[in-house]
């Protein structure tokens, strides 16, 4: 290397005598101080590596201190001393389903735990350890002694293929850190929906220890009943459906929230508590929207003329189907019992008002049936009018009421054998059978039966407005009433109005 420097000095352009003299002495200088770096680093592992003591890797750890010393992972620290405390926190990263007709809640997340076991200490940095955490991956954390916590309401829980970390402090302290998926029991107050908020917990406990062994505790909280510590924590999360968290900021922001601490039975359990509420705006979009817009369609048949009866049934029943249709959508992913929800009464509500103007439509229909037949007595006693006016002039002539003049008229009552021979043969009856025959005012006057067809009707509804006094006269408001059964409709005012038109004429 040097050689090949000086090489290089030669082919430079001349420069004058102490030029070339510092030059090559700078060379030298440089080239020395390469070499003693040289030696420095080959010799550095060897003499000034620091000496430690104890275990130098976890697989190390695992044979000097569990296995040599004759650890025993199935018994608790202070066995037969205090109870041994257990922090625990749930590390929410994810609200996978909520299946609202079974209250389950489905969540991803990593599980964590704190303790202290004195019979794992080793030394540390500070004291000549090689290390001042042990890092058990896996199976190798399996080898020391684990609180047997489960979560009370799971409803299934998801545990192959999910990692597992357990890291060991020279004090003897540990913390593990467990990824799982599992489902919850939650309940589920439906009541307010779509508005509705709900409270989901994880609810830890210790399977086979009670209080006298085994304390649990949010982690940072304190041993025994009440609130306190983080019990679960979430980074921010969004979810389609629902609001994770006391508001719309933790959600960006995520959250913490302290633990509830209960002693039941002499069993310590935690609560892990997060909050979630409903974002409205699908059932605010999708239902209430449409069944106030099916209903305003099904009351648009009150616009649309009484005589297009297919428009009128078309309007009045494809709302009460969509209706149907929208709480059957409902229905289908909440619970079908007893419980009172808004949303519910809503529908069932509007599904009322939509079946009322299809009902609505059946009355007016069957009134219509009605006036028709009474529109065909109105004109059947209009045809008539001719002979109506004739038994009104003979009325008058003969000085009788046309009451008295139409009774007269009428078929009256006999027997066969009051009848002539030749009107008996045709009748094949026996004598004393009855019959109706002409009168001789009728036979007179030349009224044939079919003729006092509509007058007769026309004297019965007389006769029902007159049957109080038999004062052979009517109100300008019985008139107005009678007129209805002709399929008539007028005020009182002009009832009276025409009448007095009628006797001026």
């Amino acid at each position: 290397g040097i050689e090949h420097r000086r090489s290089s000095l030669r082919v430079q352009p001349p420069q004058s005598a102490m030029l070339r003299a510092v030059s090559v002495a700078t060379l030298l200088w440089g080239t020395a101080f390469t070499c003693v770096t040289h030696v420095v680093a080959q010799t550095c592992t060897t003499q000034f590596k620091p000496k430690c003591t104890g275990p130098a890797s976890p697989r190390e750890y695992i044979q000097q201190v569990l296995k040599d010393k004759g650890y025993d992972s199935t018994e608790r620290p202070s066995c037969g001393g205090a109870p041994t405390v257990v922090q625990v926190q749930f590390r929410l990263t994810q609200v996978n389903d909520i299946y609202q007709k079974d209250g389950v809640i489905s969540v991803s997340g990593y599980m964590r735990s704190w303790w202290k076991d004195e019979r794992l200490a080793f030394n540390g940095t500070k004291t000549g350890g090689c290390f001042d955490e042990v890092v058990l991956m896996g199976a190798d954390g399996a080898n020391i002694w684990l609180p047997d916590l489960y979560i009370k309401n799971a409803v299934s829980k998801n545990v192959d293929g999910f990692a597992t970390l357990t890291n060991v402090y020279p004090d003897g302290s540990i913390w593990r850190s467990e990824q799982t998926a599992f489902a919850i029991k939650g309940e589920l107050d439906l009541g307010p929906l779509p508005y509705d908020e709900h409270i989901g917990r994880v609810v830890m406990s210790s399977f086979g220890y009670d209080a006298t062994q085994l304390r649990i505790k949010a982690k940072g909280g304190t041993v025994g009943p009440g609130s306190s510590g983080v019990g679960l924590t979430a980074p921010a999360m969004n979810h389609s459906v629902w609001t994770l968290g006391p508001d719309a900021a933790a959600e960006a922001e995520g959250f913490e929230t302290p633990a509830k601490n209960e002693v039941r039975d002499g069993v310590d359990y935690a609560s892990l508590i997060f909050d979630f509420k409903r974002k409205p705006k699908f059932f605010f979009d999708q239902v209430i929207i449409p069944c106030i817009l099916f209903l305003l369609v099904a009351y648009m048949q009150f616009w649309v003329d009484r005589k297009v009866a297919p428009a009128r049934a078309f309007l009045a029943v494809i709302p009460v189907l969509i209706m149907r249709t929208l709480s059957n959508q409902v229905y289908r992913s909440l619970p079908e019992g007893g419980q009172k929800m808004w949303l519910a009464d809503i529908l069932t509500t509007f599904t009322v008002w939509t079946i009322a103007g299809a009902l609505h439509l059946g009355l007016v229909q069957a009134l219509r049936l009605k006036e028709s037949s009474r529109e065909k007595k109105r004109k059947g006693l209009e045809a008539c009018e001719a002979f109506a006016e004739e038994l009104i002039a003979s009325a008058k002539a003969a000085d009788k009421t046309l009451l008295t003049l139409v009774d007269e008229c009428q078929a009256t009552k006999t027997t066969v054998a009051a009848l002539p021979p030749r009107a008996r043969k045709p009748l094949n009856a026996k004598p004393e059978d009855a019959v109706r025959m002409m009168s001789a005012e009728a036979v007179e006057r030349k009224v044939e039966e079919h003729d006092m067809l509509f007058i007769d009707y026309a004297k019965e509804i007389f006769a029902k407005f007159d049957s109080k006094d038999k004062s052979n006269s009517m109100s300008a408001r019985d008139v107005r009433i009678a007129n209805t059964y002709f399929n008539v409709y007028l005020s009182t005012a002009h009832t009276t109005k025409i009448v007095c038109m009628f006797l001026r004429d």
